[in-house]
């Protein structure tokens, strides 16, 4: 069996603090554990990010990342020897003297353009289409990207693999199940946290009086949406700002329902790691979310604040129904493992380097 080593760009696992920094670090783990003889992989870390402190800083930083994926990357490759570049943000350099694989995380900027500055969705929009185009495989994380793909940028699905995110089972013993609601995530527009905490709000008057009713938590900070979320939030309402891995297990656990009504997702991991801790799921019903979901989750066709608070209303009022699918939840998740993901992203960088 031929020899592969793949060259991995791994800078953005400590650029961010979101589910595309959970996916490097989980598949680096994952990839490193599978038995894969023949297959060396590299990650490369990348330099570290300047701090944002308004325009000057963002472009440092463009520029750091522009030298880094168009010029190290490769350069690193072609002396290196390496057989593959695995770019798994996105976009993956302008020349490779080696085959490309991509992995397409999502398209928002097509999806839901109106969330996105103008000068982002060009960028977004000129290197993830030549990326994908000329990548030798892409992958994604759900078929809902893989049609996108086809749809918007004319992608032949035989260069296409789905290879689904993964999720550890909870080791811990199920908690009992505390009265507050929990919505994990950047406050992007996309997200449409501020709908929630303003349908909350809603919720939260109707039942006035109630012991039972349940406040939202919010774990997670920043995004253009994070002043309007700050000032709709009222009674009831708890921002966490950025939590650990740990802490946020420990809400996925505790909590009654994860609520996740963003408009568009790639995959939307929040929803598959809160199903693998028994937390209940109510989600937009949109993009991968029902993929993700499957039948256990219960979803939102219309994410007004009004629509909002009928939905928490209905969800909540039955514990039964929240016990049911927290428990079919930890079935559901079981079937999304990181062991299948790196064998099957493996396969692809053997298949990428013939």
């Amino acid at each position: 069996m031929r020899s592969v080593s793949v060259l991995v760009d791994g800078r953005l696992e400590r650029r961010r603090r979101t589910g595309v920094a959970t996916y490097i670090r989980d598949l680096r783990t994952a990839v490193a554990d599978a038995d894969a003889p023949g297959v060396r992989v590299r990650w490369a870390a990348g330099p570290p990010g300047l701090p944002r402190r308004g325009p000057i800083t963002s472009v440092g930083n463009l520029l750091l990342d522009l030298a880094w994926l168009h010029v190290w990357i490769p350069l690193r490759a072609l002396v290196g020897r390496e057989s593959v570049i695995h770019a798994p943000v996105n976009w993956g350099p302008w020349w490779s003297p080696v085959p490309v694989v991509v992995t397409m995380q999502d398209l928002t900027w097509e999806r839901v353009p109106q969330t996105y500055p103008a000068g982002f969705r060009r960028y977004a929009r000129i290197f993830a289409r030549r990326t994908a185009r000329t990548a030798a495989i892409v992958i994604t994380t759900s078929h809902s990207t893989a049609r996108d793909l086809v749809d918007l940028y004319d992608i032949d699905p035989e260069r296409i693999r789905v290879v689904p995110i993964g999720v550890a089972p909870d080791p811990e013993p199920a908690e009992p199940r505390e009265r507050f609601v929990l919505a994990a995530g950047v406050m992007h527009p996309r997200k449409r946290i501020r709908q929630l905490v303003e349908g909350h709000a809603l919720y939260w008057g109707r039942n006035e009086g109630d012991p039972d009713r349940c406040r939202l938590v919010i774990a997670g900070a920043g995004g253009a949406d994070e002043q309007a979320v700050r000032a709709a939030a009222g009674p009831g309402c708890e921002l966490l700002g950025f939590v650990g891995r740990e802490e946020l297990l420990g809400l996925y656990r505790r909590a009654s329902l994860l609520a996740y009504p963003s408009s568009y997702e790639g995959f939307g991991l929040p929803v598959l790691e809160a199903m693998a801790h028994g937390c209940p799921v109510l989600a937009a019903h949109t993009s991968s979310l029902p993929e993700v979901g499957g039948d256990v989750a219960r979803y939102m066709h219309d994410v007004s604040p009004e629509a909002v608070a009928d939905a928490l209303d209905e969800a909540l009022a039955d514990d039964d129904d929240l016990r049911r699918r927290g428990e079919l939840g930890r079935e559901w998740a079981a079937g999304f493992s990181w062991e299948r993901a790196a064998r099957e992203t493996i396969a692809v960088y053997r298949q990428a380097a013939r």
